[in-house]
């Protein structure tokens, strides 16, 4: 039952990228062999003929054909395949841009294998950040997941963004607060680590009882006198933050992606900075951002003259900062 579920799920979400494939399918015979023997059920002719294609293909096309690849590895029912299928699509995903559209696809793949392993809350968590990083041409695709992961996983934060699938400012909205609201947590932690602990180390038993001694030989007036006068310790307000406005330029799963997003645009004399988001699945993201800007306008409008050209996408996101 579970196989038939994953089977209908993947290949509905696999649909999405046959029309796109068609057209370098028919410029290679030995591709469009392992798109038939898909499209007919064969996954272990598929999975082996794109094994031999997708290393010969070009970079634009080359993960979205070991996706495909995925797809039928993940459907052999061999657990030596599935367990193979599971490996690569994570390395894909450690590899791609996120603002490229193969990403989302690679995301909500990736819910439907923690589906399948019953990982339900890993599954709404990986769907949310499919449909965070998708493109308007992925909505109805990431609806008919959604639905399949909703009856399984209680998620509040994937119901939202299940929600706001097709609404693009609803779905930038829910972005900048759940920014905002990380960059809020991450400031109370900042603050609470750089609190003063007081010492909980108890005295030794030898100190303990060289203060008994001196409390039984001292007079009675030294006694009064012996104990340090209690001082009220002044009070210290933990740091104020503000919000400013940056451009978010990008979330990589791998570091020297972030880097090499930064250098180029260093380069054209556009400073940027990473900072780390560790997501529950323990997986971290490194996200570049532009700024601050004083108004959302004045971001909005510096990412339309300088970044617009370089066809470099931007999404305004209200951050917090410790002063």
């Amino acid at each position: 039952m579970a196989k038939y579920f994953i089977h209908n799920l993947v290949i509905t979400g696999a649909l999405c990228a046959f029309a796109t494939t068609a057209s370098f399918a028919e410029a290679a015979p030995t591709l469009a062999t392992a798109q038939k023997a898909y499209v007919n059920g064969n996954w272990k002719v598929a999975a082996a003929a794109y094994e031999q294609v997708c290393p010969n293909e070009p970079e634009n096309t080359r993960t979205e054909c070991y996706l495909w690849n995925v797809l039928a590895l993940s459907q052999t029912g061999i657990a030596a395949d599935f367990s193979k299928a599971g490996k690569r699509l994570d390395s894909l995903i450690d590899k791609t841009n996120p603002q490229q559209a193969i990403y989302a696809d690679l995301m909500m793949t990736k819910a439907q294998f923690q589906m399948y392993l019953g990982r339900y809350n890993k599954a709404a968590e990986s769907l949310v950040h499919a449909i965070e990083t998708s493109q308007p041409h992925q909505v109805t695709v990431l609806q008919k997941v959604c639905v399949a992961v909703q009856d399984r996983a209680h998620s509040e934060e994937l119901n939202e963004a299940c929600k706001n699938l097709g609404n693009p400012e609803a779905q930038k909205l829910a972005a900048a607060q759940k920014e905002q609201a990380k960059a809020e947590q991450a400031n109370a932690e900042q603050v609470a680590s750089t609190a003063p602990q007081a010492s909980t180390t108890p005295a030794t038993n030898n100190d303990a009882a060289k203060a008994a001694e001196s409390k039984v030989a001292a007079p009675a007036t030294a006694v009064a006198t012996a104990e340090p006068a209690q001082t009220k310790a002044p009070e210290t307000k933990p740091a104020e933050a503000k919000s400013a406005w940056q451009l978010q330029l990008g979330a990589f799963g791998v570091k020297s992606n972030a880097d090499l997003l930064v250098d180029n645009l260093k380069r054209r004399n556009i400073a940027c900075t990473i900072s780390q988001n560790t997501l529950e699945s323990g997986k971290v993201l490194y996200i570049v951002r532009t700024g601050p800007f004083d108004t959302k306008e004045s971001a909005v409008d510096y990412g339309a003259k300088k970044l617009a050209p370089l066809n470099v996408e931007f999404r305004p996101m209200l951050v917090k900062q410790a002063l």
